[in-house]
């Protein structure tokens, strides 16, 4: 792929047949967080176009901050990034507030992993892994990969429609509606596959829709004593269904999920992302290190 352009309009870069993303309607962050230890340069990073290396540094501090308020801040974790890709999120694609959320997750990624990546999954009818996010990537990642699902019309393709470009999912494969119980069982034979000496942390983004609550459940259920911790982050005011009771859901050894939801995540200031995203993850690594579940 050629370098990705200098950052500005359109936001990310845009491959060929990819629609264009608008200004991040979250800006750039305003003025540094409180000053603690100076984050430390992950790989890649300074591939970044300057302005996205610029915001990632401030949040990268800001992450820091948030988990600083836990006493967590030197926290390690493996991150797995799982992106709903439903017919109904199709205005939060084209309108760029996806792609905000992934740029915002990296800088979670750039301070609690050890080398600033992420591993990921599109979801809606179906699942399927994506490209691991490296950082210095970042720009091109988004561009390739944060794509809406597609209506397959019923067939099924025996080869890939023509047009893809290397590493991208055939989103005609992925559908239009809501099966979260499916991408939830990938992550966790993914984990149990791919065994880790860090706990690992789940980005759950969706626009609600949630209706397979029983299959949802179970699957949560089932992995309550594996090393996974599940922050669902539902966008906008939507039926979550048992995502909404999953954080206070009895009869687990230890609470390995956290919810909310906001009705505009691009408006939302860092600040206030990073707090609500990495307020139970503390807690849980306490726990599941007492429980013997990490080690």
């Amino acid at each position: 792929l050629p370098p990705p352009p200098a950052y500005g309009a359109p936001a990310y870069g845009t491959p060929p047949g990819a629609p264009a993303y608008g200004t991040p309607a979250y800006g750039t962050p305003p003025g540094a967080p409180a000053q603690g230890t100076p984050p430390r340069l992950v790989k890649g990073e300074e591939d970044l176009p300057v302005d996205m290396r610029k915001r990632l540094s401030l949040r990268k501090e800001q992450v820091a901050v948030s988990l600083r308020k836990h006493g967590a801040e030197n926290a390690r974790v493996r991150i797995v990034l799982v992106l709903d890709a439903s017919g109904s999120m199709a205005r939060l694609y084209s309108g760029g507030a996806v792609a905000g959320v992934v740029e915002r997750m990296a800088a979670v990624a750039a301070h609690l992993t050890t080398d600033g990546t992420m591993e990921a999954w599109t979801f809606a009818s179906n699942a399927a892994r994506l490209p691991t996010l490296m950082l210095g990537d970042l720009p091109n990642w988004i561009a390739l990969h944060v794509r809406v699902g597609e209506f397959a019309f019923g067939r099924k393709r025996k080869k890939p429609p023509q047009g893809l470009l290397p590493g991208q999912v055939d989103m005609r494969q992925i559908g239009i509606q809501n099966e979260e119980q499916k991408v939830i069982a990938q992550v966790r034979d993914f984990v149990r596959a791919a065994p880790s000496p860090y706990g690992t942390f789940v980005l759950f983004f969706s626009d609600g829709g949630v209706h397979r609550n029983a299959d949802i459940e179970r699957e949560l259920r089932a992995a309550v004593e594996e090393p996974i911790f599940w922050q669902f982050v539902g966008l906008g005011n939507a039926n979550y269904g048992i995502l909404e009771h999953l954080d206070t859901m009895a009869g687990r050894r230890v609470d390995n999920v956290g919810f909310f939801a906001v009705d505009d995540i691009a408006r939302l200031s860092d600040a206030e992302l990073y707090d609500r995203i990495l307020t139970e993850l503390p807690s849980w690594l306490k726990a599941a290190t007492a429980a013997g579940i990490l080690r």
